[in-house]
C-alpha cells in the first residue's frame, strides 16, 4: 500500500489521460465510457487493476480504455493461473497429498532440471520485479509477470503434466521421488507466485493464498493469515541457474520455430516427421540443443533432432543491404555498394554468419549491415531466428503417414471418452471398423501403442457402419467405446 502512496506513482495517475475507445476523453456527459461497476462484475477487479497498471496511464501518458483489454488480461493471465492452481489441487487431493509430504521432497538442486528451471525463473521474476518496484517503473512490472504464467502454464505444467498422473504408491522409488517433487514445485511456485503478484491481482492471490496456506496450516501455525500480511518476496540467489535458463530460451526458440513451420505447411502437429536439423554459428546454442534433443522431438513430434554450422546444407543463402544500416552511413554511396552486396556468393554469406568482416567496395561489413535470406533446399523448409535457423524435413514416407494416422485414431477415440463420460482412469474395450486399408493398417502396425493411450484391454476389429462414425483425416471410422473398470493407473490417457 506504502508503494502507491509516493508521489511518483500518485502523478502518474494524476497526469495520465483516459480515453474513450473513440480516442475522446471520457465524459460523464457524453457517457463514452463503459459501467465500470458492469465492467467489474464481468470481468473482476483484478483484471481492471492488472489493465490499468499495464497501462501507459502510469507513464503519464494517454490511454485509449478497451474492454477487451481487461478481456485479455483474464484470458491470458488470471485463467490461467487459476487452472494452475486447480490442476495442482485436483491431482493433489486425488492423490491424497498433505503437507507433511510437500516437506519431505527432495530439495531443489536434487529435483528434476525442469523443476530447477522453473523456481530459477521465478527467483529471477523476483528480482526484476523488487528491481522495478524500487525505481517505481510499475509499467514494467506486469509484462514480466504475465510471462511468467505463460512460462508456468504452458511450458512446465504441460510439459510435467504426466509427473502428476502418476501413482505414488504405485510406482518405483524414483518415480515416487519425481511425482513428490513435481508437486512441491508447483505448490512453492504457485504460493510465491500469489506473493509476488498480490499487488496486481490482490483478489485472485488471497484466494490462492487462502487455499494453498492457511487452510493448509496447522491452528497454531505461526503463519500470516492474508497474503497481503507477508512480506513482498526476495530472489534466492542459489536457486538461480542462468546457464538452464538461457538453454531453455534456446530450446523454446527451436520449438516455436518448428512450431511455425508446421503450421505454414499446413502440416498437422500429430503427423510425424522424420528430422529437423538445428544450425547455429553459436556452440552454446548447438549444445543446448544437444542435451535437450529428447525433449524438441517430443515437442516437434520428429523421429531426430540434430546440430550443423553449415546452413548451406540445408538451405541457399543470398543477402540484400540492411538498408536503415547503411544509407545513412553511404549516402550516395550506397547503389554502388548494395549491388556488390547482392553479388556476393554463399561462401561471403558464411562467412558473415561465422562472424567474420567482409570488405566490400572499401567498405568494412558485419552481418548487421546485411539482410540474410534463405532458400531451402527440396524436401526442407527453413525458419530463423537471431542465433539460430531450423530445417525440418518435411519429407512423407508411407511408415510416417501410417503412424499419423494412428496418432489422429487415438485423438477420435479421446473424443469419444470423453462424450461417454469416462473416468481419465476407466479401462475400455475399444471396438473400431472402416473400409480404409490405410487406417486399417495403421492401426494393426501401432495397436499397442493406441492400447496404451486410450486405455484399452482390447482393441476388437468389428463390422465398418457398427459404433459412433468418426472421420479420421478424410477416412470413414466407426468407434465404440465399452467402460470395464475403474482403476488408478500410472498414467492418465494423453
Amino acid at each position: 500500500t506504502a508503494l502507491f502512496d509516493r508521489a511518483p506513482f500518485r502523478n502518474c495517475v494524476v497526469n495520465g489521460l483516459i480515453l474513450s475507445e473513440d480516442g475522446r476523453k471520457m465524459s460523464k456527459s457524453l457517457k463514452n465510457y463503459p459501467d465500470p461497476f458492469a465492467l467489474m462484475e464481468s470481468t473482476g477487479a483484478d483484471a481492471l487493476r492488472a489493465y490499468l497498471i499495464n497501462s501507459p496511464v502510469v507513464r503519464a501518458e494517454p490511454l485509449r480504455f478497451s474492454e477487451e483489454g481487461v478481456r485479455d488480461v483474464v484470458r491470458t493471465v488470471m485463467l490461467p493461473l487459476w487452472n494452475a492452481f486447480s490442476f495442482f489441487t485436483t491431482y493433489a487431493a486425488a492423490d491424497g497429498l498433505g503437507a507433511a509430504e510437500l516437506e519431505a521432497a527432495p530439495p531443489p538442486a536434487q529435483r528434476p532440471e525442469i523443476d530447477r528451471w522453473i523456481l530459477s525463473v521465478l527467483q529471477s521474476l523476483i528480482s526484476r520485479v523488487n528491481r522495478e518496484m524500487e525505481g517505481y517503473f510499475l509499467y514494467d512490472v506486469v509484462p514480466p509477470l504475465m510471462e511468467f504464467v505463460d512460462d508456468l502454464t504452458n511450458w512446465y505444467i504441460r510439459r510435467s503434466r504426466r509427473r502428476f498422473w502418476r501413482q505414488r504408491d504405485a510406482g518405483s522409488e524414483s518415480t515416487a521421488a519425481d511425482t513428490l517433487s513435481a508437486f512441491a514445485t508447483l505448490y512453492e511456485v504457485l504460493v510465491a507466485f500469489a506473493k509476488v503478484m498480490a499487488p496486481v491481482l490482490p483478489f485472485i492471490t488471497e484466494t490462492l493464498y487462502q487455499q494453498l496456506v492457511v487452510e493448509q496450516a496447522a491452528p497454531d501455525a505461526a503463519v500470516p493469515r492474508s497474503v497481503h500480511h507477508c512480506d513482498y518476496p526476495e530472489a534466492d540467489p542459489g536457486l538461480i541457474d542462468a546457464g538452464l535458463e538461457a538453454d531453455m530460451a534456446v530450446v523454446r526458440s527451436v520449438v516455436g520455430l518448428g512450431r511455425g513451420l508446421r503450421r505454414a505447411q499446413a502440416v498437422r502437429v500429430r503427423q510425424p516427421l522424420s528430422s529437423l536439423t538445428v544450425v547455429s554459428h553459436d556452440a552454446a546454442v548447438r549444445t543446448a540443443v544437444d542435451a535437450h534433443a529428447e525433449l524438441i522431438a517430443e515437442e516437434l513430434n520428429v523421429k531426430s533432432v540434430g546440430t550443423s554450422e553449415d546452413e548451406r546444407a540445408h538451405a541457399h543463402l543470398s543477402v540484400k543491404p540492411n538498408y536503415r544500416r547503411l544509407g545513412p552511413r553511404l549516402g550516395a554511396r550506397m547503389k554502388e555498394v548494395a549491388a556488390v552486396i547482392e553479388s556476393l556468393d554463399e561462401a561471403a554469406v558464411a562467412a558473415l554468419l561465422d562472424g567474420e568482416r567482409l570488405s566490400v567496395a572499401d567498405e568494412d561489413l558485419t552481418l548487421d549491415d546485411v539482410v540474410v535470406s534463405r532458400t531451402p533446399l527440396p524436401g526442407v523448409v527453413v525458419a530463423a531466428a537471431d542465433r539460430l535457423a531450423v530445417a525440418l524435413d518435411t519429407t512423407m514416407t508411407a511408415e510416417l503417414a501410417r503412424e499419423g494416422l494412428a496418432r489422429e485414431v487415438v485423438k477420435a477415440v479421446q473424443a469419444q471418452r470423453r462424450t461417454a463420460g469416462l473416468d481419465v482412469a476407466d479401462r475400455i474395450i475399444l471396438t473400431w471398423s472402416t473400409a480404409s486399408t490405410a487406417v486399417a493398417d495403421a492401426v494393426a502396425e501401432h495397436a499397442d501403442w493406441i492400447a496404451g493411450e486410450v486405455l484399452a484391454l482390447d482393441l476388437v476389429r468389428g463390422e465398418p457402419g457398427v459404433g459412433e462414425p468418426v472421420e479420421v483425416d478424410g477416412h470413414a471410422v466407426w468407434i465404440g467405446v465399452e467402460r470395464r473398470c475403474e482403476r488408478r493407473l500410472s498414467r492418465a490417457p494423453g
